[in-house]
């Protein structure tokens, strides 16, 4: 009998990301959409980086909100269109909803009437 074993490891993250008001928004760079499948993984960088930023850390302090939250979740995949992100209340992703819309501005104020 032969084994083997075969490890499937997450390509690299290739993205981008900043804060515009209450938008928070992601941009795929390497052009593969591949980063839809590791979202939580991006998410969770981003979380970091914020809380790096602030000196807070919502694990350790009860009072403190996940660093996400309030933020509306604009991701630019590959081909150039915007989604929507949702997140549950821990700050992992929930779904993708697909805007139809290479326009930032346009991006913006659609996510900014989502609920």
């Amino acid at each position: 009998m032969n084994a083997s074993i075969i490890t499937l490891t997450p390509s690299e993250l290739h993205f981008d990301w900043g804060t515009d008001g209450l938008v928070l928004w992601i941009e795929e760079l390497d052009g593969a959409d591949s980063i839809v499948g590791q979202l939580d993984e991006v998410l969770n960088r981003i979380a970091f980086a914020i809380e790096l930023q602030t000196g807070w850390d919502h694990r350790t302090d009860g009072a403190t909100l996940h660093p996400l939250y309030g933020y509306r979740l604009l991701l630019r995949d590959a081909s150039g269109r915007w989604n929507a992100v949702k997140t549950d209340e821990h700050g992992q992703f929930a779904s993708l909803i697909p805007l139809e819309e290479m326009d930032y501005e346009i991006a913006y104020d659609k996510v900014m009437w989502m609920d």
